[in-house]
């Protein structure tokens, strides 16, 4: 295996067992120190978000600027070739050919991460690939849940809402087979996946009862041909605080963002309930993701 395929974090289904509990110790290094010499400093690192993103590419961006890495980012079509015709390829091979020391990409499915990684001669990283994965968002849950419940083995987290076309969800699958923790869907029925063979919980009540952590995901009805009503959506699967009066005291209230505020989940809920870990999820993110940089530019 080469270097650049050993470092590159394309799924979860390839990252070993050792590799993920050696992230989270340096996550737990860098909560106290985030500013540990690397070796990449002085180096440049590119970001490329074909596709809108807020938390993930602002904390890549944190990440490289706290280990000494110069982010080279693209954010979105607009000012860049592709506006001229340039192919998504061509310019991921472009920015390659000016050497950064590693390459973020977030795309839809009309880029193939597994394709590109073999015509690169840096490491890849997936920050959200069409609806593949999102494996550094999964790493990051994971790691919260991990810190707030003690351990991730064992836990029961039930995602909620459109796991059909989300990408987090997908990742969450693979890692919970990595880490020995049960993963469960709910939602309505077009919300539902095709693809996985997990536990399916139709009654969100239910669902809540089962699980020790909660993760609503965002409505995605540009993705649906049949349009689902938002109000019966908030009524039978949203996180409101009478639907989660069923959900233990000592569970957590997770979302990946970004959230639709009275839809997936109150602003009460959000802002009031102290089982809510949405914020510390995100600050959870810089540290995973600079955690990753600085293992694929060598380690500690």
């Amino acid at each position: 295996m080469s270097s650049r395929t050993q470092h590159s974090i394309i799924d979860l289904v390839s990252l070993e067992k050792e590799k993920i509990n050696r992230l989270f110790s340096t996550a737990d290094q860098l909560a106290l120190n985030p500013f540990i010499p690397s070796k990449g400093f002085g180096k440049t690192g590119a970001l490329l978000f074909f596709e809108a993103s807020t938390r993930t590419r602002m904390s890549f961006e944190t990440a490289c600027a706290q280990i000494g890495v110069h982010p080279m980012l693209l954010d979105g079509k607009s000012g860049s070739s592709l506006e001229k015709g340039e192919t998504l390829e061509d310019t991921v091979l472009n920015v390659a050919a000016m050497k950064p020391a590693f390459v973020v990409i977030r795309s839809g499915d009309d880029l193939d991460f597994n394709d590109i990684t073999t015509k690169l001669q840096m490491p890849v990283i997936n920050a959200g690939w069409g609806k593949k994965g999102h494996p550094t968002q999964a790493l990051l849950d994971a790691y919260t849940i991990r810190k707030h419940l003690g351990k991730i083995e064992g836990q029961k987290v039930l995602i909620v809402g459109d796991a059909r076309h989300s990408r987090v969800a997908a990742s969450h699958v693979e890692l919970a087979a990595k880490l020995n923790y049960e993963v469960a869907f709910c939602g309505p029925e077009g919300f539902l996946p095709e693809r996985f063979d997990v536990k399916v919980f139709k009654n969100f009540s239910e669902g809540l009862a089962w699980a020790t952590v909660a993760m609503a995901l965002r409505v995605q009805l540009e993705r649906h041909v049949t349009k689902y009503s938002l109000a019966n959506y908030r009524k039978n699967f949203g996180f409101t605080v009478e639907n989660l009066k069923g959900l233990s005291d000592k569970a957590l209230i997770m979302h990946p963002g970004p959230i639709n505020q009275g839809t997936e989940m109150d602003t009460e809920v959000l802002q009031k309930d102290s089982r809510c870990r949405v914020l510390d999820q995100v600050s959870n993110g810089v540290l995973i993701r600079q955690a990753i940089l600085l293992e694929v530019l060598g380690g500690l």
